[in-house]
């Protein structure tokens, strides 16, 4: 019984839904430092909640996330640094990761509120992320190419 008042309180702190698996990002991993993590009650692959990794990104990509708030608890710890509206999506030409990190904000330029990230699959921490991602179903796939800037 304690056991299950303990998983409870966990999901309810972390505003984790039954059977709905997620990524969320943390906003002050450091720069080019991104750190994701993602939660699932069904597969998991090297957290015992699920995912998680760091990865080398491009300075204007952690710079963007530290201006944003954190708005949810870490799945290993009781932190605030994170946010969610992370999303992976496959093209036809290639693969994004895309980190929505804003409610419908009036005036909110595109740019404030998303950060688009090309993703090579076949670095080994990114096929680590896409086992867990298709384990999952939070893969988004698309035919059609890619936005690019």
């Amino acid at each position: 019984m304690a056991i299950q008042i303990e998983a409870d309180e966990y999901k309810t702190i972390r505003e984790i839904e039954e059977g709905v698996p997620m990524l969320q990002a943390r906003v002050n991993a450091g720069s080019g430092c991104l750190h994701l993590q993602g939660w699932s009650n069904t597969f998991t692959v090297n957290r015992n909640y699920g995912w998680a990794a760091k990865f080398n990104v491009p300075p204007q990509l952690t710079t963007w996330l530290a201006k944003h708030e954190p708005t949810h608890t870490s799945f290993a710890s009781s932190e605030k640094v994170y946010i969610r509206g992370v999303t992976f999506k496959q093209f036809t030409n290639g693969t994004q990761l895309f980190i929505y990190a804003g409610g419908e904000v009036m005036g909110a330029n595109y740019n404030d509120t998303t950060f688009i990230l090309d993703i090579n699959p076949n670095k080994p921490v990114v096929a680590e992320m896409i086992d867990f991602l298709q384990g999952n179903d939070l893969i988004e796939s698309y035919d059609e190419v890619r936005w690019t800037q």
